[in-house]
C-alpha cells in the first residue's frame, strides 16, 4: 500500500523530505502557510558545516549533512545539484591570542577527522588576495565549507518532486491537529479543509510550536518572541543583507570577528552576524542599521566593496530548541506525527530527509538521531 504523508512547512527541510519521500514510492502533499522558501529558510545564511558544533553527537549529525549535500552533487539524478557551492571558508584571526585559540580549535576538529589546517597570514594573502590583511595575523582553512544557494535548492526539489506525482499546497495556514493525524488548514480564500494522512511531518520550524499547542502538546523550542519586549535572552532574530553585483574578488567564504561574508547569487556579497542582529527585536527600528554596520565591517576587510551598496535585507527568526540541537522524533505514542526542529536546518537537510524517510516509511531509526529525540526533555 503507498503511504500517505503531509509534510507541513516548504523550506529547505520539507523541500527535501518531499523530494526523497517521493522518490521512495509515498504520496506526498505538502502544504506551506506562503510560497516555498518564505519562512526562516528565506533568511539563511546558507553556511554547510559542522564548525562548532556542540556537542560531539551534534557536529558528526552536521558531518553527515554535509556528506548528504556532496552525495546530491556527485551522485544523484537531481539534476546538477548547482546550488551547492563548496568553496571552502576561511575562519580570521585578528590577533597572536585568537590565532593561538584557533589553532587549539584546528586541533581538536582535525583529531576528529573534520578538514581544517591553519593559515599564515601571508597564506591568507594569497588565499584570498583582495583581502586587506592589515589587522588579520592568520587564520583557518576549512575546504569541505561551502554555501547553497537555498532558493535554487527548494525550487528544484519541489519541482522534482511534484514531477514525480507529490502535491503542494501553498497558503494553507495550519490551524489545529490531533496525534492521530487529522489536519486542519486555512485556505486562502478563508474556508477549511480537513486531512487525515497516514503520516504528518511537520517541518514547519517556529510554526511547530503553536501547531502542536491545538494538540494540546508543548513542543520545547524556545518562544519567538523578542529579546527586547520580553527581557528573555532569546537571540532570535536573524539578519541577511546582499549587496549589489560586485567584483569583490572573494572566493571562500569568510568568517571574522563581527561579520561573516560569501558570494551571492546576484553576483554580489552576502553578509551576516548573528550576535550583530540578534540584539534587536523585530519591531526596534534600530535593528535596520545592522546592515550599513555590517557593510562597514565588510569593507575594512575588502576595500574593492566600497564601491556597492545594500540591495537586499531580510529578516528572520531562528529556529531554537531548548537545549539548541536538533529535535527528530515522533509525537505521541500514536506514531501518526513526526516533528522536525533545527537551527542547523541547511546543512542537515539532506540528510534528515534520507533518516526521516526511512524511519516513517520502514520503521528504521537512523542511528545518528538517537541523541535528538524528544525523550532528553521528558524532565
Amino acid at each position: 500500500m503507498t503511504p500517505n504523508v503531509l509534510v507541513i512547512g516548504a523550506g529547505v527541510i520539507g523541500c527535501s523530505l518531499a523530494f526523497e519521500l517521493t522518490r521512495r514510492g509515498a504520496a506526498v502533499t505538502v502544504v506551506d502557510s506562503a510560497e516555498v522558501m518564505s519562512g526562516t529558510s528565506s533568511a539563511t545564511f546558507g553556511w554547510i558545516n559542522a564548525n562548532k558544533k556542540k556537542p560531539v553527537e551534534y557536529e558528526l549529525l552536521n558531518m553527515l549533512g554535509l556528506e548528504a549535500h556532496e552525495r546530491a552533487r556527485d551522485e544523484r539524478n537531481i539534476g546538477t545539484a548547482d546550488w551547492f557551492h563548496q568553496i571552502g571558508s576561511i575562519e580570521l584571526a585578528a590577533s597572536t591570542d585568537s590565532l593561538a585559540a584557533l589553532e587549539e580549535k584546528v586541533d581538536q576538529l582535525a583529531s576528529r577527522g573534520y578538514k581544517a589546517r591553519i593559515l599564515t597570514r601571508a597564506e591568507v594573502e594569497s588565499a584570498e588576495p583582495s583581502l586587506d590583511v592589515l589587522n588579520v595575523a592568520g587564520g583557518a582553512l576549512y575546504p569541505k565549507e561551502g554555501w547553497i544557494d537555498a532558493l535554487t535548492m527548494c525550487s528544484h526539489l519541489m519541482n522534482a518532486a511534484r514531477a514525480q506525482g507529490a502535491t503542494f499546497k501553498p497558503f494553507r495556514r495550519v490551524i489545529g491537529l490531533t496525534l492521530d493525524g487529522e489536519t486542519t488548514m486555512s485556505t486562502a480564500d478563508g474556508l477549511t479543509e480537513s486531512v487525515k494522512p497516514d503520516v504528518t511531518i511537520l517541518a514547519a520550524g517556529n510554526g511547530n510550536r503553536p501547531i502542536l499547542a491545538s494538540a494540546g502538546i508543548g513542543f520545547p523550542t524556545r518562544p519567538t518572541l523578542d529579546c527586547a519586549s520580553t527581557g528573555h535572552a532569546y537571540p532570535s532574530v536573524g539578519i541577511i543583507t546582499t549587496t549589489s553585483p560586485v567584483d569583490a574578488g572573494i572566493r571562500h567564504m569568510i568568517h571574522s570577528p563581527g561579520v561573516a561574508i560569501r558570494p551571492a547569487r546576484n553576483g554580489g556579497v552576502t553578509l551576516t552576524d548573528a550576535p550583530t542582529g540578534a540584539q534587536w527585536s523585530h519591531d526596534d527600528p534600530r535593528v535596520w542599521g545592522v546592515p550599513t554596520l555590517l557593510l562597514e565591517r565588510a569593507q575594512k576587510l575588502y576595500p574593492s566593496l566600497k564601491s556597492t551598496t545594500t540591495e537586499n535585507v531580510t529578516l528572520g527568526t531562528r529556529v531554537l530548541p531548548d537545549d539548541g540541537v536538533t529535535i527528530a522524533d515522533w509525537v505521541g505514542e500514536e506514531q501518526k506525527v513526526y516533528a522536525i526542529a533545527t537551527h542547523s536546518g541547511v546543512t542537515l537537510a539532506g540528510h534528515l530527509a534520507d533518516a526521516v524517510a526511512s524511519e516513517v516509511l520502514d520503521g528504521t531509526r537512523h542511528e545518528s538521531l538517537g541523541p535528538f529525540g524528544l525523550d532528553r526533555f521528558a524532565s
